[in-house]
Parts: C-alpha cells; structure tokens; sequence
C-alpha cells in the first residue's frame, strides 16, 4: 500500500509539473510575441528604445536571477515561485494603466521585468527535484510548455486583431497568477527534495567553480545574442516585410508545435549522440535561419522557417538544461539553471536588444538579422571548438553533509 501511494504521489506531482509548463509558456506566448508590436504600433517606440528598455530589463534580471535561484535553494522552492508568480500578475496589468507615461510605464516594466524573469528557471530545477533520476526525461515534461505557447500565439493573435494589443496583459495576468496557483500545490518532494543533499550554501562561487561551464556560459552567450534578439525582434521583421499581426502569431505558433515532437525525441537524440553534439547542432539551426531570414524577406517563408527555430529550441533546451545541471553541484541546482537562465536570456537578450534596436534604426531590420546570423554561427563554431564533449562536475562539487 504504501508504494502504491507512494507511485500516485510521484504521477500527481508530474501531472502538476506538466499543467504548470502549459500554464507558463500559454502566458508567455499570449505576450511575448505580440510586445515590441504593441510598442511600436501603440505607444510609437523607437527601435533604440526598445532595445535600450530590453536591456535595461535584461540587466535587472540577470542581476536578480542568481538571488532568485539562491533563495529558491535554500528554502521552499514552490512557495518562492508561487509568491514571484503573484506579484508577476499584479504588476503586468498595470502596464496598460502606466501607457500614458513613459517613466511610470518603465518602472512598471522593470519591477515586472525582476519579478517574472526567474520564474522558469525556478521551476525548472522543480522538475529536475521530481524527476530524479529520471531527469533525462525532462523534454517529454518541456513539451507541454510548447504546446501551451503554441496554442496562444496561433490564437491570440487573431484576438488582438479584435481587441486590440493593449488586452494581451489581461489575458497574461489571469495565465500567470493560474500558473501561481498550481505552484503554491507543489510541496512535497518538489519543495524539499534538494534537502537530501544538505543545506544549500549561499556562495555562488560554488555554482562556477566548474571551469566547463564557464565556457559553456561564454558559448551559450554568444548563441543567444543573435537568438533571443531575432525572436524578440521577429514580429517587427514580419510587420516591415507586409506580414499581419495573425501571421505573427501563426510563425510563434509553427516553432512552437515543431518543439513538441522534438522535445519527445531529445532523450533519444541526446542518449545516442551526447549533450554537447545536440547542443551544436541547435545552435547552428539557430544562425542558420537568421541567415536565411535575411537573404530570403518573403512572409511565407518565414513559417516555412519557423521549424528551424522550434528543433532548434527544444535540443538547445534540453541539452543546455541537463549540461548545465550535470556541472553543478546538486543542492545548487536551482543556482545553476538561474545562472543559465541569466547568461542564455538576459545577458544574451541585453546585449541582443541594444544591437538589434541600434540596426534597426540605422541599417533596417534586414542587416540586423544577417548581422545576428552570423553572431549565430560564430558561437556555434565555439561550443564545438572549446566546451568539452562530456559534462562532468567539478571535483568535490556534490558536498556532503557532515554529522
């Protein structure tokens, strides 16, 4: 009896780690895509603004990441995600009231921007916590997510059409604080699974002791400087080239749906070939379709693209997550996915929005995305020429609790 409550316990703690993914990613894709769209179209931005806002946004939540992942360790994981979740909805439906003023708006913008920026990360390491040793699994719970921004971006973006953009931090708002729910009912295993390793310390240094990841870190930088800029800056690229707000959306909704296959066959892929061989591979998918974006501005061609971006995601994910989780310190785990999330997201996405918004006002959006192409494929040429090929701690890196 008692492994049968035991096994239904572990199967109701998936089924919530599946709901949240699709939760997350149905707020994320029912605003993430239609943004710089509602900032160009209804408050009249710049592109330098928006670059300059998105790293301002990028700086704060690379600052506040590694905290975010630290306090996570070092206490009850979903209720810390459960709170920053909370907060994330009360602060995103202020942003149309804030529209009128553009200080208001970015401080508004800011404090959201510090609130929601770790929150996948955070739950990241929760099921990593839930699936143990079965975290090489991860993809089949990832997919979900994929599912869940699929089905927004297809879809909202014909809402928008109707009521226009300024309703997309409504429908974000409800997502988000559904999404906090579902994690203020994680406990359990999820909540104090990293205990079995001890306290966690609050030294960072511990979390980069590892002189593999901080290649690996400089490699993912360079990747996702061109990456993250050309999704942030895709709907701009479609709206200059004569694409509708519901093509924007159908493009995030293609990539999105090809991830969800793809994340059910990374096991496989990253079993037979490795993380580091799967993690070249998606990166170069990742250049290779700014590239072609760039010689190719044909709205068609761009959702003939988008699988492109959505095999490349989903390898980029897992074998970027499970690398990263396979070089630190397990009771740090929550640290280490923090740190990625930072470098692969902020960082990256801080550097990427102020190069991408300078080109677009002064070379176009056509020259900003060869450009970032390129950047693409030079950091693919490095994660093959310098990350080692087996993910490995550093030694001593699993400390032990001492009686």
């Amino acid at each position: 009896m008692g492994k049968l409550l035991l096994s239904l316990g572990r199967t109701k703690e998936r089924s919530l780690i599946s709901l949240e993914y699709v939760l997350i990613f149905l707020a994320n894709g029912a605003m993430f895509p239609f943004f710089n769209l509602y900032l160009t179209k209804h408050l009249g931005w710049s592109g330098t603004r928006i670059g300059s806002v998105g790293a301002l946004s990028a700086v704060l939540v690379m600052m506040s990441q590694p905290l975010w992942g630290r306090i996570s360790d070092a206490s009850e994981k979903h209720k810390v995600l459960a709170f920053a979740f909370a907060v994330s909805a009360c602060l995103v439906i202020l942003h149309p009231l804030a529209a009128g003023s553009f200080l208001i708006f970015l401080l508004v913008r800011l404090s959201h921007a510090v609130f929601i920026g770790s929150t996948t990360s955070m739950f990241d390491a929760i099921a990593l916590d839930v699936l143990g040793e079965d975290r090489d699994t991860y993809g089949k719970y990832r997919l979900w997510g994929s599912l869940g921004f699929a089905a927004a971006a297809l879809f909202m973006g014909k809402v928008y059409e109707v009521l226009g953009f300024s309703s997309m931090f409504f429908f974000n708002a409800v997502l988000v604080g559904a999404a906090g729910y579902v994690a203020s009912n994680l406990g359990g295993a999820a909540a104090g699974r990293e205990k079995e390793h001890g306290e966690a310390s609050m030294e960072l240094t511990k979390v980069l002791a590892n002189p593999a990841l901080l290649v690996l870190l400089g490699g993912v930088f360079l990747v996702q400087t061109a990456n993250s800029a050309g999704e942030t800056f895709l709907g701009v690229y479609l709206d200059a080239i004569g694409g509708s707000s519901s093509l924007v959306g159908s493009a995030f909704a293609v990539m999105a749906f090809v991830e969800i296959p793809t994340f059910l066959a990374a096991p496989k892929v990253v079993e037979r070939f490795g993380y580091k061989q799967v993690l070249v591979m998606s990166t170069a998918l990742f250049g290779l379709k700014l590239v072609l974006n760039a010689l190719f501005p044909i709205p068609w061609l761009v959702l003939a693209l988008q699988p492109l971006s959505g095999i490349g995601f989903a390898f980029f994910q897992v074998s970027s997550v499970l690398m990263v989780d396979a070089l630190v310190p397990r009771q740090f785990r929550s640290t280490g996915q923090a740190v990625l999330s930072a470098v692969a997201w902020s960082v990256a996405g801080m550097s990427g929005g102020l190069i991408f918004g300078m080109l677009l006002d002064t070379a176009g959006i056509i020259a900003a995305f060869g450009i970032g192409g390129c950047v693409g494929l030079l950091g693919t040429l490095f994660i093959q020429c310098f990350v080692p090929g087996e993910a490995k701690r550093a030694p001593a890196a699993d400390l032990e609790q001492k009686a």
